[in-house]
């Protein structure tokens, strides 16, 4: 019984190491194909509508603004879009704050056609749109903010990040050259957690997993295959959003404005999927603080699990089948002892395979002081995501004050 165990947990290890090892490959033919998208002159450039969802975001929002409205892109090309979703805080004033601060923003660009203006304030480059009615919506706030926001926006791609982040300067530049041509409809980018010298180990070895998973979804979509994506840095094209009447089909959902859309785009249409491997590109957002916040983030990540395709459910089943093993070898070995081997053996197989995403991802983003968390990482990884899983895809979390079903 012993050696059967111990057996099966090494075949799903080999079977966790081949995966990880096409997504490494993945890894790096998005990065060599960023390499190569060549830079455009600012008359090439398209124009761009950043959406910003926000709720109770008052300590945050104001950098993201700024760090968006700073980018290095022809100024008349960019507007902002912040969508207050009925927030209780001062973030709609915050906004309006930087709207009265800066009048050339509030005044350059086309006017808005006069039916807009009753729901969206400010003219041109910063504007602020509020949801109220999404106080009545039971679930996929953010969903519907987002597309309240394109159906404001003139730009033709749609970038969209949290306002919890901070973008860097080129990042509006990097994500529309990867727009090469009509084909290509939704572009993904890299994001990370905000790690400060002060912040615990709580915090380092969130952003050693958070990484490791947008890594992951890089591979997934160089093979073809996109899996996975954060909204905190994507990109899409307005007419293809409309023409796909925005999350219709996926808004039963309350998470998955970025990997269930991505999804859609990819396996529902002709058209191409990349990701921005360009370093430039990278936007930090903010860890959670607490275990329970956490439980509840990880949660609401793994809601989405029962809305992909049978194929990428077929993936994640296989990966969870080796965490589920590894997590009961693990728990088992100090009452069998003949378990330890394997144990070792299956631990040493995961760290092969975590670390041929880890390491090109972490060294081309310039994330490299995360792997000194790997070996407490590896240890905890399969406890912790077998933990979300086992509660993830039957709902029940809290999102920004909300207590949502699914």
């Amino acid at each position: 019984m012993t050696s059967a165990l111990g057996l099966l947990l090494l075949a799903l290890g080999l079977a966790y190491v081949a995966r990880l090892g096409l997504w490494a490959r993945g890894f790096r033919r998005e990065a060599a194909r960023s390499d190569a998208v060549p830079a455009r002159p600012d008359a090439a450039l398209p124009t761009i509508t950043v959406v910003v969802p926000a709720r109770d975001e008052e300590a945050t929002i104001g950098p993201c603004v700024d760090s968006v409205l700073a980018a290095d892109y022809p100024r008349e090309k960019l507007e902002v879009i912040v969508v207050d979703d009925d927030s209780s805080d001062a973030t709609a004033a915050v906004v309006r704050a930087r709207m009265a601060a800066a009048p050339a923003l509030a005044t350059a660009g086309h006017e808005l056609a006069e039916a807009d203006w009753d729901e969206s304030e400010g003219a041109g480059r910063l504007r602020l749109v509020q949801i109220p009615e999404n106080r009545r919506r039971q679930r996929a706030h953010k969903k519907r903010a987002i597309e309240k926001a394109v159906a404001h926006a003139r730009g033709e791609l749609i970038l969209t990040t949290d306002a919890d982040c901070v973008v860097p300067v080129g990042w509006a530049r990097a994500m529309a050259a990867q727009f090469e041509g009509p084909e290509v409809a939704f572009v993904s980018g890299p994001v990370a957690f905000t790690v400060r010298p002060t912040d615990g180990l709580f915090v380092r070895l969130q952003a050693m997993d958070f990484f490791g998973v947008m890594a992951c979804g890089a591979g997934g979509i160089g093979l073809g295959r996109p899996s996975l994506a954060n909204g905190a840095n994507v990109g899409y094209r307005r007419e293809t959003f409309q023409a796909l009447d925005g999350f219709s089909g996926i808004d039963h959902v309350t998470s998955g404005d970025d990997e269930l859309l991505m999804q859609k785009i990819a396996y529902t249409t002709p058209l191409d999927v990349r990701f921005c491997a360009e370093p430039g590109a990278l936007v930090v957002t903010e860890p959670v603080r607490t275990v329970r916040e956490f439980s509840h983030q990880r949660r609401r990540w793994a809601s989405k699990s029962l809305n992909y395709p049978g194929h990428l459910k077929a993936t994640l089943a296989g990966i969870g089948a080796f965490f589920v093993a590894l997590v009961v070898a693990m728990g088992a070995a100090p009452f069998v002892p003949g378990l330890w081997p394997f144990v070792g053996g299956a631990l040493a197989l995961k760290a092969v395979g975590d670390l041929a995403v880890l390491v090109p991802a972490a060294q081309r983003f310039g994330q490299t002081r995360l792997l000194a968390v790997y070996p407490l990482h590896l240890v905890l990884h399969a406890p912790q995501s077998v933990a979300a899983f086992a509660r993830g895809p039957f709902g029940g979390f809290e999102w920004k004050s909300r207590q949502v079903d699914q």
